[in-house]
């Protein structure tokens, strides 16, 4: 297992927050786990939080990278420490969609963490290559269920959100859109420009950059509203479809037992750092919607969204993960 500890100084007051659960939060260093290694944008946008976090706080967060087991190495991490307010986790979306496939998992996610805040979402996009056909979403459902055998979607892996929405899409289009999982992103991409493979479904990064330039060409986003980064493709919202609205989501939690006003502390600190320009610059610019919230609320969104993604995948009959 590889760990990266990066320390992230505050300053030396927190003026900007209240000062509830000052004594249980007595401790000068936090650390927030990230279940990914160093360098994506996931482990980007938690230093983006973790370095205004520090200047609001004045605590020093330590960044602490715990990648491996489609990220339960980290959540359990977090889940079994001290419920003192000085473990935070930066969850993902894998916190409803494990529970989803009711395998024995090493810990209960939505048991065993707390949550904090919602952090930010990335909507899923359908695209295809720019010589496609079909020029409308619509036109693209038609032009499926007119194929006399099945059509290849490719993503970044197999059991992950983009590729149960493309499951939910096949419902649309007679059940003819077939799973084909690549080991990343960007090979399931390179691989659709070239026309390998007949549809891309993943997040709107890093198909943005190819449907600017054109050379891809997006069909659906599943957003509520146009994204900056995709502003051309039109969401599930405008083509009445609100049921394929679907995004990759982030938050942060903490052990399970965190006492509720540490754990309010915490959330007025994200909240905060939300709404500060320069964080939400940075993290518009890797394709994020900051979103915020409560602790109910994004306890609420795990637990709707594993119903409703348990649903697909028993439709479909999807395997686990491994």
């Amino acid at each position: 297992m590889f760990t990266r500890r990066t320390l992230v100084t505050g300053a030396l007051a927190a003026t900007a927050l209240p000062t509830i659960a000052s004594a249980q939060v007595s401790a000068s260093q936090i650390r927030l786990v990230v279940p990914y290694g160093p360098g994506g944008s996931t482990d980007t946008s938690a230093r983006v939080l973790a370095e205004r976090m520090a200047a609001d706080t004045g605590k020093s967060i330590i960044v602490e990278n715990r990648p491996g087991g489609g990220t339960m190495i980290g959540m359990a991490n977090v889940a079994k420490s001290k419920p003192d307010g000085t473990s935070l986790l930066l969850l993902t979306t894998t916190a409803a969609l494990l529970p989803a496939f009711d395998i024995p998992l090493q810990i209960d996610p939505q048991k065993d963490l707390a949550m904090v805040s919602q952090l930010a979402d990335i909507p899923c996009v359908l695209a295809v290559n720019a010589k496609h056909p079909a020029k409308t979403f619509p036109e693209f459902l038609e032009w499926v269920k007119a194929q006399p055998g099945p059509v290849h979607y490719a993503t970044s892996s197999s059991g992950g959100l983009p590729h149960l929405w493309g499951e939910l899409i096949s419902t649309k289009a007679g059940g003819k859109l077939q799973h084909i999982p690549y080991k990343a992103a960007a090979e399931a991409l390179r691989d659709t420009v070239a026309g390998h493979t007949q549809v891309f479904v993943d997040v709107t990064m890093p198909v943005d950059a190819q449907i600017n330039a054109g050379t891809m060409r997006g069909l659906i986003c599943g957003a509520q509203k146009r994204v900056a980064n995709v502003s051309s493709v039109p969401t599930a919202s405008e083509l009445g479809m609100p049921d394929l609205e679907a995004a990759v989501y982030f938050g942060v939690a903490t052990t399970a037992g965190t006492a509720p006003d540490v754990i309010a502390y915490y959330n007025t600190a994200i909240n905060a750092a939300l709404k500060v320009p320069a964080v939400q610059e940075r993290l518009a610019s890797m394709g994020y919607i900051p979103t915020g919230g409560t602790p109910e609320a994004y306890t609420k969104r795990l637990a709707d969204e594993t119903v409703r993604w348990r649903k697909v995948i028993k439709a479909a009959n999807i395997p686990a993960p491994t």
